[in-house]
């Protein structure tokens, strides 16, 4: 299994759907549910377009559920984050979910570190320093989905495009719910917070490392990806 999702198919401002965000984005979503909406934008990408998510008063995610995930016992991940500043109050960026149940999720907290936790939302760990803001990061991970012995990994990389990790992490004591059929991305908490979202991975055989192959830039958004990069 090994899904992924870089924005490319969209339309700047369009809001996402699951019948829009397949053909040159990558593998399309199942569905796209919540409220603020999420859209392409071209603000910040890696390419000419990204998932831009403005956080507001409930959950808003793009899922690949057990459709095109099926149930997995291991998983690995990759998202790109660029974020304007940590939200008002912790939210969730990243849940794995078997049934209708969350068996894990990635959060991001008012500090500005990371934080991963376990069935019932408590942390397993947290980086020791908040992300960068305004720039790229990338963020990979590695779940074994067990019960109170399930297998965490994080790796940070404040250089989007390193293969050298900034902080790396690690626990072999995670309460996770047995197998993972569903992935949702973006917000799931009631927070003030803007990001954007890109290169978006999941996989049952390792991590993923970085993007080798950008999309090319067009004409009408390098200026914006000029600033975004800051060159």
């Amino acid at each position: 299994m090994e899904l992924n999702n870089g924005a490319e198919g969209g339309t700047n401002t369009t809001t996402v759907s699951a019948a829009n965000s397949g053909g040159a984005s990558g593998n399309p979503f199942d569905s796209v549910v919540g409220t603020p909406t999420i859209t392409f934008d071209n603000t910040h990408a890696l390419g000419n377009l990204s998932y831009k998510v403005v956080a507001g008063a409930s959950a808003q995610q793009m899922v690949w559920s057990s459709a095109s995930h099926g149930t997995q016992s291991e998983t690995w991940g990759r998202l790109y984050l660029y974020s304007s500043g940590a939200p008002s109050a912790v939210t969730g960026i990243v849940r794995w979910l078997v049934g209708v149940g969350q068996t894990a999720r990635l959060r991001y907290e008012s500090t500005g570190v990371l934080t991963l936790s376990d069935v019932g939302n408590n942390p397993e760990f947290a980086t020791a320093n908040p992300i960068p803001t305004g720039q790229w990061v990338r963020l990979e991970w590695h779940i074994l989905f067990q019960a109170g012995t399930g297998v965490c990994d994080l790796r940070t990389y404040n250089n989007a495009d390193s293969t050298t990790p900034t902080e790396s992490l690690s626990s072999a004591t995670l309460n996770a719910a047995a197998g993972c059929d569903t992935v949702q991305w973006g917000s799931f908490n009631a927070v003030t917070w803007t990001g954007w979202l890109d290169g978006l991975q999941v996989n049952n055989t390792g991590f993923p490392g970085p993007i080798t192959a950008r999309p090319a830039v067009t004409v009408a958004n390098r200026a914006a990806v000029v600033r975004a990069a800051g060159w």
